[in-house]
């Protein structure tokens, strides 16, 4: 009676705590959430600001290039996709004539198959049109109003990255003084497989990123698609969401497509590229680019979108991944958890089950340790 009672105390003791941290997560959302985006990006350009040290610059110099070009690089993009949004809201009267010419033919269709009155059809989709059309403008406003609104938060997250990567030795260091001595080994062994995996799934994520937006621009842009950059980009964005990324990204050119192209065979061609991308990516550049790195069971990986989704929305999304990936690695170094990381993870046998598995071992090799001697006290 005593051990039960024992079990469903530590049983309500690791409930109450997981309601807590999710709690706490929730609340503090607003400050975490920009030292995780700055984590995400101070681990995506450190090669880049490894790579120039090794040139002779000095570190400071080094990192403030990398922030400065990743800057630039964003605000590139940002322009460019704000130049298209700009281009589709100018559109908005030829879009919703289009779209009142495919609504009449769609009614006529349903009419001639169905025998359903095109007069109150067209009355409910007309209206469902203008409705969205005259909100349009108001969405468009509400949300530049919010991007004003986290300005501050868009400038902090460089200053987040520049410090993290100008400190990264220096909080090494302090974890290894505070760790017990007999505990040093596997500590320094943790921090460095979690930077590699970090470092290698966000820079292979990124790279995915960019192939796809330019697969998907030049793809729409030869269907015949408009706004193709505008579309290819945001459909890119979201495959940084595993599994269901590509078909999110669909999501938006193929309901552009219907509603407001000049003819049913642009979105059969729309949902077939779309279908032959998605084989691209999962098949042969996400396995191969970053797959290997986080070693992750899919059943928990889509739990744990969810969970990121409910939390933190997009953003917990995006980050949930090497977060487990995180606990993952954790987990494997502790005895009386490495059942935990066995049940989260993917094993080796169902990664060269895949056909390009061998490839994505060869080039997923765990690297030596990259931090420097942990007795020695950083600059």
């Amino acid at each position: 009676m005593q051990k039960t009672n024992s079990v469903l105390m530590r049983a309500t003791y690791f409930l109450l705590f997981i309601i807590l941290f999710i709690y706490g997560l929730i609340v503090a959302k607003a400050f975490l959430v920009p030292v995780a985006f700055g984590l995400l990006f101070s681990s995506l350009i450190f090669p880049l600001c490894r790579f120039l040290c090794k040139l002779g610059l000095h570190k400071r110099i080094s990192i403030f290039i990398s922030v400065i070009l990743m800057g630039i690089f964003f605000a590139g993009v940002s322009m460019l996709v704000a130049s298209e949004i700009n281009d589709l809201v100018s559109d908005f009267p030829t879009l919703k004539a289009q779209a009142i010419k495919n609504v009449n033919e769609v009614a006529l269709y349903i009419q001639e198959v169905y025998g359903i009155e095109t007069a109150s059809q067209k009355f409910w989709l007309k209206d469902q049109i203008d409705v969205f059309f005259s909100s349009g403008s108001k969405m468009m406003n509400e949300a530049f109003n919010a991007t004003a609104g986290t300005i501050f938060k868009l400038f902090i997250i460089p200053v987040f990255v520049y410090y993290l990567l100008f400190y990264k030795d220096r909080f090494h260091f302090f974890i290894m003084r505070a760790v017990p001595e007999k505990d040093k080994t596997r500590a320094n062994s943790i921090l460095t497989e979690i930077s590699f995996v970090s470092q290698r799934y966000f820079g292979g994520a990124f790279v995915v990123v960019l192939i796809l937006a330019v697969l998907n621009s030049i793809g729409l842009y030869i269907i015949g698609v408009k706004y193709s950059i505008l579309f290819g980009v945001i459909s890119a964005l979201c495959n940084f969401i595993p599994y269901f990324g590509t078909w999110i990204g669909s999501f938006f050119p193929l309901m552009f497509t219907i509603f407001f192209g000049q003819s049913a065979d642009l979105v059969v061609w729309v949902f077939l590229f779309y279908a032959f991308i998605h084989f691209i990516e999962s098949n042969i550049l996400t396995p191969n680019i970053t797959g290997g790195y986080v070693r992750l069971n899919p059943f928990f990986t889509i739990l744990g979108l969810l969970a990121g989704g409910m939390v933190w929305g997009i953003a917990g999304m995006l980050l949930v991944i090497p977060f487990l990936a995180s606990l993952k690695i954790i987990f494997e170094h502790f005895e009386s958890t490495q059942i935990l990381a066995f049940l989260i993870g993917r094993s080796d046998s169902e990664l060269y089950a895949n056909p390009f598995g061998k490839i994505k071992a060869f080039f997923t090799k765990r690297k030596p340790v990259i931090y420097p001697d942990s007795d020695k006290e950083p600059e």
